[in-house]
């Protein structure tokens, strides 16, 4: 029958109780031995004690006895040391107070593997970085997961519509969405001109925003992106296409 914590806690304080009282009734016998090695062996009152000197000036106590006096008193002192240490943990608290180390190390690999996986869906995440969805129509939040974003190609005199979705709340006041056109010049260098900008003010709070370029800007062939910046300057994302 499996004992319950209570029974194995009751039982590790009556075992811890038992050896207090057993290495204090050692102490007091180990006191009275003190005693008793300390006052002459077997001496009356008015005997004169071992080893004193006798009439003649000699002593009663050989040198063997003095060897077997000092194997006395060095026992009683590693004795006296065992008495005076201090108690043992009782086993009973041990194991749940010190869980395996194979645990600790367990635990602590779970708990690593959570914060990765946390880290990885955060930032790698489609859903959750910035994205323009471009195409020669109207874009619906709803439809612009569907739409493709690479190796896009769209007809000369289209008007371009875009939506922006920042994957979560735009946390902006003012956005800027920029068409650029990239060209290489007569060195071969390749350069990225300013076709149209478009300034809007947006809520924090707003996940994506529309806007549309008019089909003026692409009555001809060439290779254009969209970016689209913070107040600041910074470019939070990016869309390249070409027109044909």
């Amino acid at each position: 029958m499996k004992k319950n914590r209570k029974d194995i806690f009751r039982k590790a304080i009556a075992d811890n109780l038992n050896q207090k009282a057993e290495e204090a009734s050692e102490l007091g016998d180990f006191v009275s031995d003190m005693k008793k090695a300390r006052s002459p062996d077997g001496a009356e009152a008015g005997e004169p004690a071992e080893g004193a000197p006798n009439e003649n000036g000699e002593g009663k106590k050989g040198l063997p006895e003095q060897k077997e006096e000092k194997k006395t008193m060095a026992a009683m002192e590693s004795r006296l040391k065992r008495l005076t240490a201090g108690p043992s943990q009782p086993a009973a608290f041990a194991d749940e107070e010190e869980p395996p180390r194979w645990r600790k190390f367990a635990v602590f690999g779970v708990l690593g593997l959570l914060v990765m996986s946390l880290l990885y869906w955060a930032i790698f995440s489609p859903g959750n970085r910035p994205a323009i969805y471009l195409a020669n129509t109207a874009i619906e939040e709803n439809t612009a997961r569907n739409l493709n974003t690479a190796n896009l190609t769209f007809p000369k005199n289209k008007t371009i519509y875009l939506l922006f979705s920042s994957g979560g709340r735009l946390g902006q006041d003012k956005i800027i969405t920029r068409l650029t056109e990239v060209y290489s010049d007569s060195s071969n260098m390749m350069k990225e001109e300013t076709v149209s900008q478009i300034e809007g003010s947006v809520k924090a709070s707003w996940r994506y925003f529309t806007a549309q370029f008019q089909k003026e800007n692409f009555d001809h062939a060439g290779r254009f992106r969209i970016h689209v910046l913070a107040p600041n300057g910074e470019v939070v994302a990016t869309q390249e296409f070409r027109i044909q």
